[in-house]
């Protein structure tokens, strides 16, 4: 169901990310790149849609191979021909199960907005946690369910205006944008999920007015 939605709406994907935030998603890319620390030979941007991040990810480390992983096949399309930078490949791969072609190591991973819509996500933490080097990075930019109940009527009240006004044919989309934040983790609970699974928690940054980016640093005893 995941895929074929996608799919559907790969064409205008970008276009209606910038209407929702308000043109703030290229910005908050942009910091959550900032944030990893070094340089990383090899990064991972999992659930890499049309291709935004991984393009942030090589003009910030452009020495590096970026390797962008998304189950969308019309996302994949819609990613290389937005990003020709020669350290940047792009493969068809479930988050939950990684190709062969996307073995690690890798020094960094990085997930903006895909956590939300893996059905299992302490399979994707592992899947993660197997690629990485020891100490590397992964860094997830994502919309976590409000702990705060003002926060949360404010999101779910801004979504339901610009689907209404602005993306109505897609209303099926952003019915099941809302019914993914609505069924995500809160930031604390991701924490502690991904803390059982070997990640410590470096950073967090809320970026106004809804989305949140966590660093953390994978430690297998």
């Amino acid at each position: 169901m995941t895929r074929r939605l996608f799919t559907d709406i790969a064409a205008i994907y970008d276009r209606m990310n910038h209407l929702l935030s308000l043109g703030l998603d290229l910005r908050w890319r942009r910091l959550a790149v900032e944030g990893i620390g070094g340089g990383p030979l090899r990064v991972l941007d999992l659930a890499c849609g049309t291709g935004d991040s991984t393009l942030a990810l090589a003009r910030r480390f452009p020495s590096a191979e970026i390797v962008g992983v998304d189950i969308t096949p019309a996302m994949l399309d819609m990613a290389r021909r937005k990003c020709a930078a020669p350290n940047m490949r792009f493969m068809e791969g479930d988050a939950q199960g990684l190709p062969a072609a996307a073995a690690g190591p890798f020094d960094a991973c990085m997930c903006a907005f895909g956590f939300r819509n893996f059905p299992d996500r302490r399979k994707a933490l592992r899947e993660v946690g197997r690629v990485l080097a020891p100490g590397g990075e992964l860094v997830v930019l994502e919309f976590f369910r409000p702990a705060n109940a003002a926060l949360g009527w404010f999101t779910a009240w801004w979504l339901r205006l610009v689907a209404g006004l602005l993306v109505r044919r897609q209303s099926a989309a952003y019915r099941y944008l809302r019914e993914s934040m609505a069924n995500m983790l809160t930031e604390d609970a991701f924490i502690a999920l991904a803390a059982e699974e070997c990640f410590h928690l470096e950073t967090r940054r809320f970026f106004a007015p809804c989305c949140t980016c966590l660093r953390f640093r994978v430690f297998r005893g």
